[in-house]
Parts: structure tokens; sequence; C-alpha cells
């Protein structure tokens, strides 16, 4: 099953259709218990809520910030009961958009997670089964929701850039989410500080009701940004990991650059996509260009771009013009790079991250939020990048203290 494309958007068209997709009260159950229709009761017993949901910003730039800690159904369970209303929404929205804008079926949903499913771990599986018991959903509902990913492109824009590059040797990165804000996703926005059990801490910037990274770090400084591209038809597939759960899986469990880097070569990867990964410890950080077939990685001397001394980047894609206009603008910016260069320079500047706007000094886990603001489904909101940027400290909330290299300040 291809992925569906539309240019540098996937456009939702008809989002106001009426119901909540998969989300109604339904008399269904299967066999191995994992249909949990809404209102039904689940044979697993109901664990107590382990997180709390905190709120940062004012009015229109409010985010929620929740704190999710303990084994895969508990974290998912929590999850889904402190956010239940919006898991709803958010649901409505992703669903029937992606099902109506695209012009297929629900089901062709579920055929994407059926060939998703068999290379999803075990973990994710059962906190998305404590994520249905815990708003109430079907199951289903949270399956479409985790497959939309893979069938969309984010065209998006990021850099990393270290060492000589910045004002004080830290690594600074950034993730600008470029996407359909007609949607309405941004209505509901969340930070997730995840503390699994067994596993490394990580805060995820995303959306109520999904479980995968989309843009995070981990309390082991590792940054993951994301770009959308299409190398072909043929390179891509659907039976692979979700990327946001090879995402996820970095964060979990990657220690290093190296580590992190590795797993995504050696994943079984779905489609195209172009990645940055960077280790705030060392500090350095790479640019990947990964299809099914093939995963490529760049530091600042072989990538495909314009070189700056440790910095990497990409936009829009790997052929895209954008690369120029980054260069362009960060050249000038060389040596003095800070999180105020990615948010004004690159970010506001060029105008990209219109969903959802990024920026982290990944060396003292610090990070910056802008988000698109709330609009009625079909309208625009105004852009991320034009927005607040909220402060929020990553190593606070993880109770992590960062490690400050050598060389840095």
């Amino acid at each position: 099953m291809e992925r569906h494309k539309s240019g540098r958007h996937i456009v939702f068209l008809a989002v106001m259709v009426v119901g909540l997709s998969g989300c109604q009260p339904q008399a269904t159950s299967r066999g191995d218990g994992l249909v949990l229709a809404a209102g039904a009761v689940s044979s697993t017993p109901k664990p107590e809520i382990r997180g709390r949901l905190d709120t940062i910003g004012e009015g229109e730039d409010a985010i929620d910030v929740l704190y999710l800690s303990g084994s895969p159904y508990e974290m998912g369970y929590t999850h889904g009961k402190l956010l239940a209303d919006k898991i709803r929404k958010f649901y409505s929205v992703t669903i029937m958009g992606m099902s109506v804008g695209l012009g297929v079926p629900v089901a062709r949903l579920d055929e994407a997670w059926a060939a998703m499913a068999p290379f999803v771990s075990k973990d994710l599986k059962e906190e998305m089964r404590g994520l249905a018991d815990g708003a109430g959903v079907d199951i289903r509902a949270v399956q479409r929701a985790q497959a939309i990913p893979d069938l969309s492109e984010f065209h998006c824009t990021f850099f990393a850039a270290w060492g000589k590059a910045t004002k004080d040797g830290r690594l600074y990165q950034i993730r600008a989410l470029d996407y359909a804000t007609e949607a309405g996703i941004q209505n509901y926005p969340v930070i997730f500080v995840y503390k699994p059990d067994g596993k490394k801490p990580f805060v995820i910037v995303g959306w109520a009701g999904l479980i995968g990274c989309i843009t995070g770090i981990s309390g082991r400084g590792i940054a993951l940004s994301e770009i959308g591209d299409n190398f072909g038809n043929e390179k891509e597939t659907l039976a692979g990991e979700p990327f946001p759960f090879l995402l996820r899986r970095v964060l979990e469990t990657a220690d290093t650059l190296d580590q992190a880097v590795r797993m995504i070569q050696s994943a079984r990867r779905t489609s195209s996509y172009l990645y940055c990964v960077g280790d705030g410890k060392i500090p350095s950080a790479r640019a990947l260009m990964t299809c099914k077939d093939w995963a490529y990685v760049f530091d600042p001397i072989s990538l495909p771009n314009r070189h700056l001394d440790d910095v990497v980047y990409f936009s829009m894609g790997a052929d895209s013009q954008w690369n120029e206009k980054i260069y362009d603008a960060l050249k000038p910016k060389h040596g003095q790079i800070d999180e105020r260069v990615a948010m004004e320079d690159i970010m506001r500047g060029l105008g990209t991250g219109d969903l959802h706007a990024v920026a982290w000094d990944v060396t003292g886990l610090r990070m910056w939020v802008a988000n698109c603001t709330s609009a009625p489904l079909g309208t625009a909101g105004r852009p991320a990048y034009g927005e607040n940027f909220l402060y929020f400290d990553v190593g606070k909330a993880l109770g992590v203290q960062p490690a400050m290299p050598a060389g840095c300040r």
C-alpha cells in the first residue's frame, strides 16, 4: 500500500463531517480482546492514575503538559483518562479528515495498520490498549490514528548546529513542522513527559491520542527531528515499523548518537524520510536520508547541501530550494547560533513550522515550543512560527541534570 501524496500538505476536506469515527459506542468484540467499544467493560483491572496534567502558557498559547510513568498499560490508561474528551475530538479530526480528505474509506486505515502491526512492539500495543480503556474508545480508533503519520507527508525544516557554529559550543536543533492547519490538529497540543518503567525518560511534542514521536528529546540528550520526502513509490512500504514508533524507540533506548543512528539504519523502515539526530552530550548531530531500502548518514562534510562547519540541515525535502534558504540564513549567523537564531531568524524569519515550531538547547536540555492557533475546522490558524515560543525545562521535567561537555559553556 502506497502513501498518498499531495504536495506540501495533506489537505483535509470536509473535516466537519458529523460523527466520531470508531469512537461511538458499538457492540463489537473480537476473540483476542483487542476491540473495546466505548462504554464496554475491559477485563483488565483499572490501574491507578500514574501521572498528572499541567499546562504551560495562557490563552491561545496554552499547551497541555501530561506527565506519565509506569508500565505501558498504565501510561496509556493515564493518557486516555486525563485527556479523554480531547482524544475523542482529535480522533474525529484525524480519522474523518484523512478518510474524507483523501477520498478513501476508513477501512484503508485499517489495512495500513494491519500491515504495520507485526512490526509494532508488544509494549506499544499495550499502551494503545490502555489508552483505549482510559479514554473509552474503540481500540480501532487508536490504531487508525497511529497509522496516519506514515500515510502523510510532513514537509518541514530541521537544522542542528554545535561547536564552532554556536555561541557557546552547545548543540542547538530545531524541528519546524509544516502541515495542514485547516484540519484543526493544533487544537489538541500536548507535551508528553514520559518516565517509563525500565526505559529512559523522554519528552515528546505531539497531540492528544498519539503515542509515537514526531518531535522529541530524551533525558540522555538525544533529540529527533523529521521531514517527509518521496524517493519513488517503489521505495516505500507500510510493512514496517511506523516511523513515529521507531523514533520513540530511539528516545527510549539510545544512549549515544552512534546508537541512535544505528537503530534507524537497522530498522525495518516504511517510507521516505529525512531525519536529524542530535546528541547534546558530545555535542554533534547527523542528518539521515532514508527509505525502506537504504539509510544514508551525513555529517557536515558529506551533507549534500552547501557546507557549514558543525552544521547539518534539510528543509522541505532533499532536493528542495528551501535548502538554499536555510544555508543563506545560517551562514551570517555562524559562530553565534543559539535558540534566538533558531526561533527568530530561521523559523519566524523564513516562515517554517506552521503547525508547531520547536527549538532545543539539546546540551542544556531546554526547549522552546510554539503552536498554531486554534481555528474552526476548514480554516487555517495563525502559523506557529509567528506565535509566542513557550519555554520548557526538559531536564527539570525529567529529573535529569544535563551533561556539559568540554568546550561548552
